[in-house]
């Protein structure tokens, strides 16, 4: 079902919002200096990676899929 269109916007630009590529996904994890390992998924709408905090801990990153912004590193995923 498309969503309806934001006041002043169109009504394409309101069913298609794209992600960005993976590789800039990963570059954005790079840039905060977080040691991760895999590739980067889609999870309850954000890029995951598995990553390491500061302790040496596994956990996940996570990254908004649309404007690239790092949300942070979480040990757990809830809900």
């Amino acid at each position: 079902q498309p969503m309806a269109p934001r006041h002043g916007a169109s009504a394409e630009s309101a069913l298609y919002h794209p992600l960005l590529p993976r590789d800039r996904i990963v570059a954005v994890v790079r840039a905060h200096h977080v040691r991760f390992e895999g590739t980067p998924y889609l999870y309850n709408g954000r890029y995951l990676m598995r990553c390491y905090d500061g302790s040496g801990r596994l956990g996940y990153c996570q990254v908004d899929p649309y404007s690239g912004a790092f949300i942070g590193v979480d040990l757990r995923l809830d809900s």
